[in-house]
């Protein structure tokens, strides 16, 4: 995790680099999904790529497994003293160990190479030799089945029960079935129905999987790079803008796909539910309360020393305006600290079905945020900045917004100093 962090310190990450959880805090996985779940329609993309890369895992652990198990046969090794009577098993036990040992010697149990997995339970075959050799394992065994549907039969008979593989073909091709129903079969039968996809491909990738029972990652592929450039071009740069940018959030209220009810529970302090609208206004307040004091020792004829005092509204005001109209706030950039956009104490209240093992550390670590900004709203939405250069992004512009309230204090307290007094 730590080198591609490194790797970023000059540089906001990528989209890949988020998805596949390269990213720290509060550019993460979950902070993404966070950000996306107040807009359904733009939710489901992200849950259909979650559960398209799931998919692939599966796959992934299915042929490790049949990998496995060809190195285990290769250890047990075969009887060197054959008996008549079970010379037909021996045989065929030679075979299927031969027809495995090929499939790892060519590459197709590379579990790590997509498009070799994708062959492989395609059933498909570039060298004659493997072609060879799984016609002969047919005969032997009267099997017409394709050369991904021969394997959870044929390593069940030849290796122990503790190393067989736990997932079988038709599991996968269980799975890929559920991702057609949930996001491309029908809109009216799944509120997570993946819109603006070319029907075309929809109705290809349907008989694909319905039909012909393909169960390989790359039938997915052509509309998984369609979500990925929807995310890429239209919500990762608005995510970017409102994360790395700022460390003020309103608490959003999310939503579900549907006909679902907004979730209720929010935050009680004000700076959290409202950061903006709360600090805007708290900041008008202590403008009318520096007015009116300015405007009291100008006209009881009160000494320009003594006027000063009204900076310290002036400076107050200054800041909360400042912070709520660039949405930074400079205490919690100079603390490394930033908001969330949902709080931690309901974050197990959320219904974000596909996020719940990715959540980001920082939403539980309350001790790295420090006790004194508490008056400031609470601890309950606020994280560590762990990511670098978003980190000097935020203190470059609490810096900017310092300068402001400074400059904007020193003009409204001098203004209001050097007036000449009249006591009324």
């Amino acid at each position: 995790m730590q080198r591609p962090i490194e790797s970023q310190r000059a540089r906001l990450p990528t989209l890949y680099e988020v998805l596949n959880q390269q990213t720290a805090a509060p550019l993460d996985l979950w902070s993404f999904y966070t950000y996306l779940s107040q807009y359904p329609h733009a939710i489901v993309y992200l849950d259909f790529w979650t559960d398209v890369m799931a998919y692939l895992r599966l796959c992934k652990d299915y042929v490790k497994g049949i990998r496995e198990s060809v190195l285990d046969i290769n250890k047990f090794g075969t009887p060197t003293v054959r008996q008549e009577e079970d010379y037909d098993e021996k045989r065929e036990s030679v075979s299927s160990a031969m027809l495995l040992e090929a499939l790892m010697n060519d590459g197709y149990l590379d579990y790590n190479d997509s498009h070799r997995l994708s062959q492989f339970l395609k059933g498909e075959t570039d060298s004659p030799r493997l072609s060879q050799l799984l016609q002969d394992w047919k005969q032997v065994n009267n099997d017409q089945g394709g050369l991904s549907g021969f394997t959870d039969g044929l390593v069940e008979d030849n290796v122990a029960k503790q190393y067989k593989p736990k997932l079988t073909t038709k599991q996968l091709i269980s799975s890929a079935q559920d991702i057609v129903s949930t996001y491309l079969l029908s809109q009216e039968q799944s509120d997570r129905f993946l819109l603006e996809i070319p029907a075309y491909l929809r109705n290809e990738t349907i008989r694909l999987v319905m039909q012909e029972k393909r169960h390989d990652p790359e039938v997915f592929e052509s509309i998984k790079e369609i979500v990925y450039q929807f995310l890429e071009v239209d919500c990762f740069p608005r995510f970017l803008g409102c994360v790395a940018l700022h460390n003020l959030h309103d608490e959003i209220i999310l939503q579900k796909p549907k006909k679902s009810k907004p979730q209720s529970s929010r935050s009680s302090s004000i700076f959290s539910q409202w950061s903006t609208a709360s600090r805007i206004t708290i900041g008008l307040i202590w403008w009318l309360i520096a007015l009116w004091v300015g405007y009291t020792l100008i006209f009881l004829g009160y000494s320009k020393g003594i006027r000063v005092v009204c900076i310290v509204p002036f400076f107050l005001g200054s800041y909360y305006l400042v912070c709520g109209i660039y949405l930074v706030d400079i205490l919690y950039a100079f603390s490394g600290v930033t908001q969330t956009l949902v709080s931690k104490l309901k974050v197990d209240d959320l219904e974000l079905r596909s996020m719940n093992n990715h959540r980001s550390n920082a939403l539980h670590s309350v001790h790295e945020v420090p006790w004194w900004l508490t008056i400031f709203g609470g601890r309950s939405r606020l994280c560590k900045v762990k990511h670098p250069f978003v980190n000097s992004i935020l203190v470059r512009r609490a810096i900017w917004c310092l300068v402001l309230v400074l400059l904007i204090t020193g003009i409204l307290t001098a203004i209001f100093a050097a007036v000449p007094g009249h006591r009324l």
